[in-house]
């Protein structure tokens, strides 16, 4: 049993109470009760204490989209790239990276995101990967890093015509082989979905291809609305892009 208290505990329930001098008592992975840390304490005297020192005490934050591939690229300048816009510093920059990154500087990637998370609140991370230097096997990966870290974790793989159509399929498989996984797990820490770029690097013919090999209809992480090339595309496409 550990009781989280001395702070102020937000609970973010449907009164959006807040306590004071509260405190928070878990026993493993649930919370047992919440309320006044003396009253938690005088409840359970045998309790581990850790002392919020006049913090906040709160649900982790979410994290809806991240990419942990670009971790060690922060502030990141190629010499010779000079982007106009989003297109440029996605061929200048983060499609160079990603083609570059190993099984083990994935692994690195994400175990650095992961503790970042954890010192900022972050206790759930849906991430869309892409690591075209090595598909197979890049989400095990970074689950094993989110298992490490103890994080929950949504994880999916950029599928993308940019690469050309073998690298797609591999793309493909790597989401549908970790979503294989999670659903042998039954591990409420590890979820999967199917990740897809954007609709100017995905032909519609690679869309339906998702959408026939998704047996199981787990749900899709997509780039929508970027910058000006997704409404170029359906300028010269006229039409919306359909899953």
């Amino acid at each position: 049993m550990i009781i989280v208290g001395n702070g102020m505990v937000v609970t973010r329930d449907e009164s959006n109470t807040v306590i004071t001098d509260g405190a928070v008592c878990m026993k493993e992975n649930r919370i047992e009760e919440i309320g006044n840390r003396l009253d938690m304490l005088k409840a359970y005297p045998k309790a581990e204490f850790i002392d919020a020192k006049g913090g906040v005490i709160m649900p982790g934050f979410i994290n809806t989209h991240s990419h942990i591939y670009s971790a060690f690229a922060r502030g990141l300048s190629i010499p010779g790239n000079k982007p106009a816009d989003f297109l440029d510093i996605l061929e200048g920059t983060w499609w160079r990276v990603d083609r570059k990154l190993t099984l083990k500087q994935v692994y690195l990637s994400a175990i650095s995101t992961y503790l970042d998370c954890i010192k900022n609140g972050v206790t759930t991370v849906f991430d869309h990967h892409a690591s075209y230097g090595e598909v197979k096997g890049s989400l095990s990966q970074i689950s094993e890093a989110a298992k490490e870290a103890g994080v929950r974790t949504c994880l999916s793989y950029e599928v993308s015509d940019r690469v050309g159509k073998d690298k797609m399929i591999e793309a493909l498989k790597e989401n549908l082989d970790f979503a294989a996984v999670c659903k042998k797990d039954s591990n409420s820490m590890q979820k999967a979905m199917i990740g897809m770029h954007a609709s100017f690097t995905l032909s519609d013919e690679t869309l339906k291809h998702c959408t026939d090999k998704n047996r199981d209809d787990i749900g899709y992480h997509i780039h929508v609305a970027e910058g000006l090339s997704d409404a170029l595309h359906w300028c010269m496409t006229g039409e919306p892009m359909n899953l």
